[in-house]
Formats: structure tokens, C-alpha cells, sequence
């Protein structure tokens, strides 16, 4: 496990001191003493009716960090006693527990594997355990079956390489049992190149991702990722994952459907589905070093991020772990809700679950508004992952330190004041029934006969369908076909058909008899699976055709989270197939950007069929969803360049042009922007009077703005012999602020020598929002950099008008010609910034006005900063700043560089076809987006990137407060500070 603690760290080369740490006094940091086992129990605050039971202590436990049980229910503990610094001394254990009376309390310990260096989970399989241990999955078992694992074999091994050294935060874990047949788990965000010991092949790279393996063959996969510590599925297989200021993250597709389309870019996979916001409901005093901390950081006496608005705690911060609910002791609306463990604020935190389109969303139960599901006064309290039991109940592993916190994250003069081993001899495990409980006998399921095991594919317990579908697939027996076929027709229990489905198909036993059952029951969530498993007989050309009609009758499934697995399964399909159910759950769910991306993944060269398809019925064009699809459609028709699919987009085209002009400029531009070099031999002649009508709406005044517009973008996909007379003469002041956009965009998609020159030209008059455009086209190409440099050299611009990012791309420029002129003419990141801030200082001293510095902020801030319903999220939300004190905010204006969240760093994603984009990214399994000021995304397929390089700064230029007075930023602050609240 790598626990969730209090902040993430920054990238050290970012982090510059601004003040000597101050001195603690002793006194101001006491010591808390921990609470007796016998004791802790009265100082838990939990939802009315539920009960919290003590079932472990120390000593038969000492620094648990993930449990897990066998068959028989006894109860394997993971120690890292070696939190957070003593990897190297391996103090790592695995406890077995044994409940010897029988009474659901465990009195018996064996160590079952010890040496370990840093053990962050478990899971039982085939007599043994998995084990995650950076850098290793270790494969332990007992040759008797009962006592100490005497055979250790490293299974897979690599996670977090290339890290010296390594992070705590981000090891491999969450070992779990899938559906499939397989064992999943995260590698956190440490990553690592992934190998077998004394496999052939070359190591697999698992940044970003998760993996997961079959244990019958070791063979490992990675899958969607993202993920920091823990993975969790609910009743019905969907996978939750968490970061430690995210306490519920789900994925929306399976990321091999990512790369199936390499022409289209999926958005990312992993979404962020917490509905409520960061607050918790503490009820533990904060601690006083966590006080201490957070007031020098926002003081700027210390470095780190302060979150929370400048709060210690009652937020988001050390969430270490998710687990769905699962069982059956807990009352039924408790099912399939996420808890989730916040070590930092020591409470156990509840999201109710439920349907949202293609996805889901997590939202506080409505007796939770105020409190916490369970939350304690004491701070040793640390609930660092959770598990379904046996019994049904909830099960708590409280890692119980006196602090848990990254030591990379505390400033040296408070560590040394803490005792970061605090607590290693104690731990805790809990759990959660209702009151007046009886707890029940074992279970022991290794003497359970196949045809029991089948039957407990339905039972209310989720540990009991779990563990009998482990045991079926490890014993594989034939036997078990017919039962479970007789469960998925005979059951009346929505899970227990799922569950025998899965179980049919994890043991390879698959049939079309199975899969129509499914695609035919009643409960949406069986026919969504059932969806999925019919993709190997899609792909390999082997379906009946009552299935094909099966499939086809999903496409109009009353549930949309059916059609949503049908648009991405239909991409399994011969492309004669699935044009027509593609277009009719793309004319139902349009509106669906999940569902768009979904049907986008599955054409695959069939993006023509569905175009001649939506194109013969007005009503799909009728919305602007609509509209938006069609023009995706053209574009990869483009990319495609088929010359009779071309000439299908032109033809329709021609016969819009006349009565809807908007919509013919669109398809036109996007079509040409897919055809790219080949736009002028495939379709080239007979658009031709579509870009004569284009550059008389571009030119005319008189033209509605959109129209105008969308001509203007169509004017880019030409030459600048051909558009450069139109479009110059839209860069001028005169012109609107929309049009000089346009222009600008239209401009930097030329390939021509001249663009750069007339950039250049017209920079200085230019708004802050054009400028920003015009610049990303100066640094996208060689030529044009060098006209830029060109013409600071020649004093027509000034070095101050590159931001800091974008200095430093220039300054490491590939073309040497770029590079040494660059150093010649700017300056290097940090020059001169003290000497800045030393001089803004007596702002913090005078009364700001806030309607000036609202000015000041839409002028400087608002690019890449949102505030108050202003502005563009390219860079943190500024309310974040809110209590973190005007001096840290001063210092943070001046110097961006002093501290940037890793989600924040500027990059520079060089293309192959030469061109640079500099700019926030974000990733997925297709491409690359970057993010630049004023909202301006530019997507890149990861076949067309070349190279991905950090700049290692913000994107925020260190110039921002070049030219102010210091009443000017005690303007800018005090709107800072009130936007959005009343006056003061």
C-alpha cells in the first residue's frame, strides 16, 4: 500500500525557499499519547444504527496497511512496519490471524512471511498469497498449507524504477479478484518498467496505467489506470479507484478501446465523480505540527502546496483507499456505496453511488450532510484501506501512528520535532455491523463441492460470490458448465445471473445458449455484460444471426448504459454490420459526449457509411451536437482519403452550401484539415467555389459573426498566396476581437514563410487574448520563431512579451539557429524575481480597491485563471488561494516558479510534421491534449508526437507583474481575495 497522506509533493528542482524555516519551540509541537485498544472504542462517532467492533490489536497486528482472507476465513494481515523510511531494512510482515473461540474476534497470530520492505497488500489464491512490495509482486505459500510461507518467488518485478528514491505514496497495490478471471492491481503513480525474472521479452511500461494478470500463467496486461492507492469493484464489476484529494474515481471505457481508432482521440478514461466537494466533517483536534505547517506555507516560510483554502485539515487530503460495499450485514441502502479512508482527518467517509448517463456519480447519503459515517476524536486513528468480510460486515484496518506523513513534505526544523515511527508496534482492525449483530460461524469453503460453490454465485454476501468464483476457476471442473448455465437461466437474483455469466466466461465456457440469455434478461446490467462477452465471436466472424439480431436489438436498449457497451463492442464487428446500429444509438444519445466518443472508436473505417447514413434524414443536422458529430465524421473521412468517400462529403457539401453556408464551411474545413497534403488532388477542383464563397464571407463586414468565422477557418486549410489577402486585413484593430481570433488560427494552419513576418507585424496591436493565439503559432515552427527573436533583436518587440515557458522552449529550441539567438536575447527563469517581490512588498500594506484590480485581473490573469465566472481554467482555480494570505499570494503572482503542482507544468509536445505546442497536457491511451491560455486546446494523436518534453516551470509567465505599482497589486489582490463575496 501507499498510504494517502496529507499533500503531494512537487517535483524538487521546482521548489525554491523563500524564507528560512523559523525555529519551533518544543512546546508548540506536544506529543499525543495513543489510546488503549479497550479504550478507542469510545472515541468513534458512527451512523445511527451501526456499531463499530474491535476484532484485532496489538500485539497480534503492528502497522496494518491491507488485510485479506482465505477461503475459511482466516484473516492474512499486510505490516508495513517500515513506514514511511525503512524500506532498505525490510521490517515488513504478513500476519496470519486465527479466530480460535470462534466468536469473531481474532486471538492467534503466526508470521506467515517476514523481510518484506515496504508490503502494501494481499490476496489469497491457490493456497498462497500475492503480495505488492515495491519493486516486486512476490508469490508466497506453505508447503504444509497451515504454517509460515516457506516458498517465496518473485513474480513480476520493475515497479517504480528509474525512481531514486522511491515514493511512499505511489507503490504498486490493490491486489483484487476480477470477474474475469484475473488479478488486478495498481501501480500507483511511481510506474515502473514491468518484467518477469527469467522471461524473455522486453519490460512493459506501466506509467499511467494498471495492470493485472492470469495467475495460471503469469501473463500480464496493463488496463485503464490513474489511480493512487486502491481499486475496488462494485457487485456488478465497475472499477473505482482514488487520489489522495479524489475519493472517488471511476473509468468510462476500457482504454483498449482507445487505440482501436488511431485517427480519433479519446478523452481520458478516468473521471473524477465526487459531486459534493472537497470538505470533511472532522471531529479529531487538528494536529499541531499539521497547524504549524500550513501557516508557514502560507506565510512563504515554508514550501508545498496549501490546500484547503489555507486550512490544517477538514478536506480531502489523506484519502488512502476505496472499498465497495459489498456485503449483507450492513442494511441494504449501504450496497455498493464507496467508503473511503481519510488517514489525515482519521474518519471513514461514505458516497452513495447511483446512475448518471453512460456513467455514475458519488454524492453524500442525505443523512451524512453534516457528518461524517464514522469518524473519531482520536488522532492515532488512521483507517488506511477497508475490506469486505465473511461475516458481511465492513472490515477497518486502522494502521493507528501517531502521524502518518510523508517526510519529503515536512520541513526539516518541524520533523525533527516528530517521531515519524510513532506507533509501528500498534494497529487496529475494525469492523462495521449493525447493532445487535451475531457474528457467524467460519465458512470454511475449501471443503465446499462445486455444485455449493455454484449456488453461492447468488449469495447477498459479496466476499462469498468472490471467493466461490476464485475457487471455480482455480478448480476448473466441467462439472460446473451446467450449474452455472442453470443459474443464469433459473436465478432470481440480478447478481447471481451476473455472476454466472462471468464465471461461464472466466472458465472459457462461454456459448452463444449464454450469451442470449443475457442479452435478453430483464436486469440492463446482465444484458451490458452480456454485450461484452459476445466480442471474441464479433471479432472473429462466428455469430449466429439470431445473435447479430440480438446485438442489433441492444442498439435501441431502453438503457443507455447498454447502447454504451454496444457502441464500443460493434467495433468488434465486420465493418458491414455496424454502421447501421452505430448511427441509430448515435441519432438517439447525440447529446452524449461519452457516447459520441464511443461510436467514434468502433467506425474505424466506417466513419463514410455512417456519414451517407445521418446524412440522409435533416433531423440529425437540426442540433449542434448533431452538427459537431458530422464534422468529426468529415474530418476522418479526410484522414481516411478514399477518393470515393471524399467525393461523398463534397457532394453533400455542395448541396448545403447554398442554403446552409455555416454548416457547408464547416464540413469543408474539417474535411480539408483530415486530407491534409493530399486536400488539393482528392475533391481539390470541385470545392473550389465553396472557398470563393468563404473568402467573400470572410471579407465581408456585413457577414454574421459565426459565419464569418467558420470562413475564415475554412481559409486555413489553403495557402496564403490563396487566403493571404483576405486574412491579413482581419488582423487589424478595427477588426472584432472573434475575427482577429479566427484569423490568427487560420493563419497559423499555413504552411507558408510569410506567416511569420505578418504575425510579427501586427503583434504589438493585438488584445491579450489574440496575442496569446498569434504567439503559440510564432513558437509552433522554426521560420517563424526566428521572426519573433528577429524582431526583439530589432527592438520592435521586447523579451517580456515570451512568458517564461515559452522562453525556456526557446532556449532548448532543436533548430540551433532558435537556440543561440534565444540565449542571446532572453533571460533565464527566476532573473531578477527577488528584487520584484522585495519591490511589490508595500502592496501588503496598503488598501486594495477591488474594481481596479477586477481590471488588472482581466487584463493579466484571466488567460490561463477562473474567477468569479471569469476567465479560463487552464491553470489552478484562484478561490484556491482565498485564505492562503496575501504575502504567499504576492510571492506566487511574481514567481510562478516558486512552487507548481505536477498537474500544472508546461510541455512541449513536438510533432512530426515539425511543429511545437507548448502548454498544460493532459493524456489518453490515443493522444495528447495541450492545454494553452485562453482555453485554446489542441489535440495530437500520439502516432503524429514525436517527442514530449517538460519545461520543468508554470505556464504562467514570470513577467505577469511586470509594470505594476504596488497599489496596483494591492488592487489585484483585494479582487483576489473578495471576487465573488460582498464588498468589504
Amino acid at each position: 500500500m501507499s498510504i494517502r497522506f496529507a499533500f503531494v509533493l512537487l517535483p524538487l528542482l521546482l521548489l525554491k525557499a523563500w524564507a528560512a524555516e523559523p525555529r519551533v519551540d518544543p512546546n508548540d509541537l506536544p506529543r499525543v499519547p495513543p489510546t488503549a485498544p479497550a479504550d478507542a472504542i469510545k472515541t468513534f462517532q458512527i451512523h445511527k444504527g451501526l456499531k463499530i467492533e474491535l476484532v484485532a490489536s496489538e500485539p497480534l497486528t503492528e502497522s496494518p496497511v491491507g488485510i485479506c482472507f482465505d477461503e475459511d476465513g482466516r484473516l492474512f494481515v499486510v505490516e508495513m512496519r517500515g513506514y514511511p523510511d525503512r524500506q532498505e531494512v525490510k521490517l515488513g510482515r504478513i500476519k496470519l490471524l486465527e479466530d480460535t473461540k470462534g466468536d469473531g474476534h481474532y486471538d492467534k497470530a503466526t508470521i506467515y512471511a517476514d523481510k518484506l520492505g515496504w508490503p502494501t497488500g494481499a490476496l489469497w489464491y491457490d493456497g498462497g498469497l500475492y503480495v505488492t512490495a515495491s519493486p516486486d509482486v512476490i508469490r508466497l505459500k506453505s508447503s504444509t498449507g497451515s504454517g509460515p510461507a516457506d516458498q517465496r518467488r518473485v513474480v513480476f518485478t520493475g515497479f517504480g524504477s528509474g525512481m531514486d528514491p522511491l515514493n511512499v505514496q505511489g507503490l504498486v497495490n490493490g491486489l483484487s479478484w476480477g470477474l474475469d478471471g484475473r488479478i488486478h492491481g495498481t501501480p500507483s503513480f511511481n510506474g515502473g518498467m514491468i518484467s518477469r525474472p527469467g522471461a524473455s521479452g522486453p519490460a512493459i511500461n506501466i506509467r499511467g496505467k494498471d495492470f493485472a494478470f492470469d495467475p495460471r500463467t503469469d501473463d500480464l496486461t496493463t488496463e485503464n489506470g490513474g489511480g493512487q492507492h486502491g481499486l475496488s469493484f462494485d457487485s456488478f464489476g465497475r472499477q473505482f479507484v482514488c487520489m489522495n484529494s479524489k475519493p472517488v474515481e471511476t473509468f468510462f471505457y476500457d482504454t483498449r478501446y482507445a487505440a482501436r481508432n488511431p485517427l480519433y482521440a479519446m478523452p481520458p478514461a478516468l473521471a473524477d465523480v465526487n459531486a459534493d466537494g472537497p470538505d470533511v466533517f472532522r471531529i479529531s483536534p487538528e494536529e499541531a505540527w499539521r497547524v504549524m505547517r500550513t501557516k508557514w506555507r502560507v506565510a512563504g516560510k515554508a514550501t508545498g502546496p496549501i490546500e484547503g483554502g489555507g486550512r490544517a485539515g477538514g478536506y480531502f487530503t489523506g484519502v488512502s483507499g476505496i472499498t465497495m460495499y459489498t456485503g449483507d450485514a450492513l442494511p441494504p441502502e449501504f450496497r455498493d456505496n464507496a467508503f473511503i479512508g481519510e488517514v489525515a482527518n482519521n474518519l471513514l467517509h461514505r458516497e452513495v453511488i447511483s446512475p448518471d448517463g453512460v456513467g455514475v456519480v458519488a454524492h453524500r447519503a442525505s443523512d451524512e450532510q453534516s457528518a461524517e459515517f464514522l469518524a473519531s476524536t482520536d488522532i492515532w486513528f488512521r483507517p488506511v484501506q477497508m475490506a469486505n468480510g465473511p461475516d458481511g460486515a465492513l472490515y477497518i484496518v486502522d494502521m493507528y501512528r501517531e502521524v502518518i506523513e510523508h517526510p519529503w513534505s515536512l520541513p526539516d526544523e518541524i520533523r525533527s520535532h516528530l517521531d515519524l515511527h510513532s506507533g509501528m508496534e500498534r494497529g487496529r482492525i475494525w469492523r462495521i455491523v449493525p447493532e445487535g449483530f451475531t457474528s457467524r460461524p467460519a465458512p470454511h469453503l475449501s471443503k465446499a463441492s462445486t455444485a455449493q460453490l455454484v449456488a453461492l454465485l447468488e449469495h447477498p454476501n459479496g466476499w462469498h460470490r468472490d471467493t466461490a468464483a476464485r475457487l471455480l476457476f482455480e478448480r476448473n471442473d466441467p462439472a460446473a458448465v451446467p450449474l452455472m448455465t442453470k443459474l443464469l437461466s433459473d436465478s432470481k437474483s440480478p447478481v447471481g445471473r451476473f455472476r454466472a455469466l462471468c464465471a461461464l466466461a472466466a472458465q472459457n465456457a462461454i456459448s452463444e445458449q449464454h450469451l442470449l440469455a443475457a442479452l435478453h434478461d430483464s436486469d440492463a446490467r446482465v444484458r451490458e455484460r452480456g454485450v461484452l462477452l459476445a466480442e471474441p465471436l464479433l471479432r472473429a466472424g462466428k455469430c449466429s444471426a439470431a445473435l447479430r439480431d440480438a446485438l442489433a436489438e441492444c442498439a435501441n436498449d431502453p438503457a443507455i448504459s447498454v447502447r454504451y457497451q454496444v457502441a464500443f463492442s460493434l467495433g468488434e464487428a465486420p465493418t458491414p454490420e455496424r454502421a447501421k446500429p452505430l448511427a441509430a444509438i448515435v441519432r438517439r444519445d447525440v447529446a452524449d459526449s461519452w457516447m459520441r466518443s464511443a461510436v467514434l472508436s468502433s467506425l474505424a473505417e466506417d466513419e463514410a457509411a455512417m456519414f451517407a447514413e445521418l446524412a440522409s434524414g435533416p433531423d440529425f443536422r437540426a442540433s449542434e451536437a448533431g452538427r459537431e458529430f458530422m464534422e468529426q465524421l468529415a474530418a476522418l473521412i479526410g484522414k481516411r482519403a478514399k477518393p470515393d468517400e471524399v467525393a461523398q462529403v463534397v457532394d453533400l457539401i455542395t448541396a448545403q452550401s447554398a442554403k446552409e453556408s455555416l454548416f457547408a464551411f464547416a464540413l469543408a474545413r474539417s474535411l480539408r484539415e483530415g486530407l491534409g497534403r493530399e486536400r488539393d488532388e482528392l475533391g481539390g477542383e470541385r470545392i473550389k467555389p465553396i472557398l470563393d464563397r468563404a473568402r467573400t464571407a470572410a471579407g465581408d463586414d456585413s457577414s454574421p459573426e459565426p459565419l464569418r468565422s467558420e470562413a475564415i477557418r475554412l481559409l486555413g486549410t489553403t495557402t496564403f498566396k490563396e487566403a493571404g489577402q483576405t486574412l491579413v486585413p482581419l488582423l487589424e484593430t478595427s477588426r472584432s476581437q472573434e475575427t482577429q481570433l479566427a484569423a490568427v488560427g487560420a493563419l497559423d494552419e499555413l504552411n507558408d514563410a510569410e506567416v511569420g513576418p505578418v504575425l510579427v507585424k501586427h503583434f504589438s496591436a493585438l488584445p491579450p487574448q489574440v496575442r496569446a493565439a498569434a504567439l503559440s503559432a510564432l513558437l509552433k515552427r522554426p521560420d517563424r520563431a526566428m521572426a519573433l527573436l528577429n524582431a526583439i533583436e530589432a527592438g520592435a518587440l521586447h523579451s517580456i512579451d515570451v512568458p517564461s515557458a515559452q522562453a525556456a522552449f526557446l532556449l532548448k529550441h532543436p533548430d540551433a539557429k532558435v537556440r543561440a539567438l534565444a540565449a542571446k536575447l532572453l533571460k533565464p527563469a527566476g532573473h531578477g524575481l527577488d528584487a520584484a517581490i522585495r519591490a511589490l512588498q508595500p502592496a501588503l500594506d496598503l488598501e486594495g480597491d477591488a474594481t481596479k484590480g477586477h481590471a488588472i485581473y482581466l487584463q493579466r490573469c484571466s488567460a490561463c485563471h477562473h474567477l468569479g465566472g471569469e476567465g479560463f481554467a487552464v491553470g489552478p482555480d484562484l478561490t484556491t488561494v482565498r485564505n492562503d494570505g496575501k504575502a504567499k499570494a504576492l510571492v506566487n503572482i511574481v514567481d510562478p516558479n516558486r512552487e507548481v503542482a505536477p498537474n500544472y507544468v508546461a510541455y512541449n509536445v513536438e510533432t512530426r510534421a515539425g511543429e511545437s505546442l507548448v502548454g498544460v497536457i493532459s493524456e489518453t491511451g490515443s493522444g495528447v491534449t495541450v492545454h494553452q491560455p485562453f482555453g485554446k486546446e489542441t489535440t495530437v494523436l500520439r502516432a503524429d508526437i514525436k517527442r514530449i518534453e517538460s519545461q520543468h516551470m508554470s505556464l504562467m509567465p514570470e513577467g505577469i507583474a511586470e509594470g505594476l505599482k504596488p497599489q496596483d497589486m494591492a488592487d489585484l489582490l483585494e479582487f483576489v481575495f473578495t471576487a465573488g463575496t460582498k464588498s468589504k
